[in-house]
C-alpha cells in the first residue's frame, strides 16, 4: 500500500475571538491544486463542546473554513502519527495468555528467542475497522496458509494464531525509551521494526507483537576492541557461547557494569560477527545466538576475537509495563516498508 493512501482524521476545537466555544459550527475542509482549484474534502459540524473530527484524510495541505471563512491551513501528515501504547490486559479475551512466554524462565533455559509479548495501541478512538484510516485492517483467515514458505504461514506458525485471528498488512515500528536514572536526561532506546497489527477478536483492540525477531540493534551502549583478557568458549553447538575473563580485567569489569539479562552482545571477528542474547550473568556470561533476520551471525567461531559491542535488548521487567508508564512506548507506521510492498512478516523458517 502506497503511503499516500493512508489517512487519519483532522480534529480540533472551534472558538470565537474571545475564546468561547462555537457549537454546531459548520466546518469545511478544502484542498486546492492548479488544475481543479479548490475542492471540498469533508464537511462536519462541531458538537456541544465545540469539538469536531473529520473523516480520515490522506497526506496533504488543507484549508479549514468555519462559516465560509478560512481559519486555518494545516500540513496534514498521517505518516508521522505516533500513538502511545501499553501492555494489554489479559481479561476480556483481549489476547490469549497461551501465546505469551515468561521472560525469566526462557532466559534460564537459554530460549529467549522464543520470548514474545504484545503492546496495545492507544488512544481509544483509533479506528482499526475503517479502510483508509491510520490502521487499515483486512479480515483474512490465516488458517488457509499451511505452506510455511509463505510469510503468512510462518507468522501463523510462530504466533500459533487461531482461526478467529485477523492480521493487518500495515507494518509498524515500536520504540521504547527509558531514562537511565531519575536525574539523567539521557535515554536508552529500543526499537522493534516491521511488526504487524493483530486483532485477536472482533471486539478487541489492535495489538502489536514485539519479540527478538523484530528487535533492531541501535546505538551501542558499550564498545571495545581491547579484548586481550577476554576469552570465549563455544557451547554444545554454535548456538551457545560463554564469555569469561580474569576477575581483575578492566575491560571485563566495564562490560559487566553495562550489561543486563536480555541485552544483545556482538562478538566481532576478522570478517564477520556473531550476535548473542545475554541469558545469564554469573562467573561467565552465557549467550544464545540471536535469531535475527537482520543481523546474521557467522557460523565460523574459530576466528580470533577482535572486539565486543553491547546493545540494549528486551528488558526483563517488560511484563510489568502497564497503563501507568505507557508513555515509554510509541508506535509509528513503517512507511519505507509499506512503499516497498514488503509489509508482511519475513520471519525465517523454523
Amino acid at each position: 500500500m502506497s503511503s499516500n493512501l493512508r489517512s487519519k482524521s483532522i480534529q480540533g476545537y472551534v472558538t470565537d475571538s474571545a475564546g468561547n466555544i462555537l457549537r454546531n459550527a459548520s466546518i469545511v475542509i478544502k484542498t486546492s491544486n492548479p488544475t481543479t482549484g479548490s475542492i471540498v474534502i469533508d464537511s462536519v459540524k462541531s458538537d456541544d463542546n465545540g469539538y469536531f473530527i473529520s473523516n480520515p484524510i490522506p497526506n496533504g495541505t488543507y484549508d479549514i473554513y468555519e462559516s465560509g471563512i478560512r481559519i486555518l491551513r494545516i500540513d496534514h501528515s498521517p505518516d508521522q502519527l505516533k500513538i502511545q501504547c501499553y501492555k494489554p490486559r489479559t481479561d476480556g479475551e483481549n489476547y490469549p495468555k497461551s501465546v505469551i512466554n515468561d521472560f525469566t524462565s526462557l532466559a534460564g533455559d537459554m530460549r529467549l528467542n522464543e520470548f514474545k509479548t504484545f503492546l496495545q495501541i492507544e488512544p481509544d478512538f483509533v479506528d482499526v475497522f475503517q479502510l483508509g484510516s491510520s490502521f487499515p485492517i483486512y479480515d483474512m483467515d490465516i488458517t488457509a496458509f499451511e505452506d510455511y514458505n509463505d510469510a503468512l504461514g510462518r507468522m501463523s506458525k510462530f504466533f500459533e494464531l487461531s482461526s478467529i485471528s485477523r492480521i493487518t498488512t500495515t507494518r509498524f515500528d515500536v520504540e521504547y525509551y527509558s531514562p537511565l536514572t531519575s536525574l539523567n536526561s539521557q535515554y536508552k532506546r529500543i526499537r522493534f521494526a516491521g511488526v504487524p497489527g493483530i486483532k485477536y477478536f472482533d471486539h478487541s483492540k489492535l495489538l502489536v507483537p514485539i519479540d527478538y525477531y523484530s528487535l533492531v540493534a541501535s546505538l551501542p551502549k558499550f564498545n571495545t576492541n581491547n579484548v586481550g583478557g577476554v576469552y570465549y568458549t563455544i557451547g554444545t553447538s554454535p548456538d551457545t557461547v560463554s564469555l569469561d575473563a580474569p576477575s581483575d580485567d578492566a575491560v571485563w569489569l566495564a562490560i559487566l557494569t553495562k550489561l543486563s539479562i536480555g541485552d544483545i552482545i556482538e562478538l566481532k571477528f576478522t570478517s564477520s560477527s556473531w550476535y548473542g542474547i545475554v541469558c545469564k550473568i554469573d562467573d561467565v556470561i552465557s549467550l544464545v545466538k540471536w535469531g535475527s533476520s537482520r543481523f546474521q551471525s557467522t557460523t565460523d567461531l574459530t576466528q580470533a576475537l577482535l572486539g565486543i559491542t553491547v546493545y540494549d535488548g528486551i528488558f526483563q521487567s517488560i511484563n510489568l509495563v502497564d497503563e501507568t508508564n505507557n508513555e515509554r512506548f510509541s508506535v509509528v507506521e513503517n512507511v519505507y516498508a509499506q512503499d516497498l510492498g514488503s509489509e508482511l512478516y519475513q520471519y525465517p523458517s523454523v
